[in-house]
């Protein structure tokens, strides 16, 4: 069942966390990424200093928010959510994955593809997407901290991620700034296609983008030549203990 407020998305996401720490699960960490970063848009709101409209902003979160939450029962269902959730689910169960690797891929998913529906869903139109565009801008900025609380946890986690790059800025671009880029420029990108576009022909943009993301999550993980060489490099010195690593998350 889908969330209806912002309490109800948080307790969605809590309780995601802590059925992952009863039956440790590699969703933990990114639903305790999410969950700060709901909390943050949530005080936002309540402040009424963030954001232009507070109302629209808490239905649009709300919305955001399910394209995750029934992504996820539908996987735990035995279904098949979007082509980009897929690619992020189907590694949960993958020992070799770093931890960053699954966060990047729930971000790539989110982000890359879900942002830019959530926001056309509730704009409906050009007019409406413009007015929207401050407080987009807005989230933005909350989802962009999802990189520096990757950074700061997975010091804990993993003491080598930090000497990324030795290995070259690409990599590090790839692994650290990834989210900031898609939050930027894609989703956007794709809200205003879809806005441009009559309703009947969403459902094929929508696929189509989702064909593009999910190529893209693909080259995350699993990570090739050097990269790949970082990779194994790094999961030697990695916390393999997933109920800690999520507790890590969360706190």
């Amino acid at each position: 069942m889908s969330a209806t407020t912002i309490d109800e998305v948080l307790a969605r996401l809590n309780a995601i966390i802590d059925q992952s720490l009863l039956v440790p699960n590699r969703i933990g960490y990114f639903a305790s990424l999410y969950a700060r970063v709901t909390s943050n848009v949530r005080r936002g709101i309540l402040s009424q200093v963030v954001f232009e409209d507070n109302v629209r902003m808490a239905l649009l979160d709300v919305v955001f928010a399910n394209r995750f939450i029934d992504a996820y029962d539908t996987w735990r269902a035995g279904g098949a959510p979007s082509q980009s959730w897929q690619v992020a689910f189907l590694i949960l169960d993958d020992a070799d994955a770093l931890v960053v690797q699954h966060l990047i891929l729930g971000m790539n998913a989110h982000i890359n593809l879900d942002l830019g529906i959530a926001a056309a869903e509730m704009a409906q139109n050009p007019e409406g997407l413009a007015s929207l565009r401050n407080d987009f801008l807005q989230i933005n900025v909350v989802l962009s901290r999802l990189v520096d609380i990757v950074q700061a946890e997975l010091a804990t986690l993993s003491p080598r991620i930090g000497t990324l790059e030795m290995f070259g800025a690409e990599l590090q671009d790839r692994v650290f700034d990834f989210g900031m880029a898609a939050a930027r420029d894609g989703a956007w990108a794709l809200a205003e296609r879809l806005v441009a576009a009559p309703k009947d022909q969403w459902a094929a943009i929508i696929a189509e983008q989702d064909d593009t993301v999910a190529a893209l999550g693909r080259k995350i993980y699993p990570l090739k030549g050097v990269a790949g060489l970082a990779a194994r490099w790094i999961r030697d010195r990695e916390s393999t203990d997933i109920r800690f690593n999520v507790q890590v998350m969360a706190s």
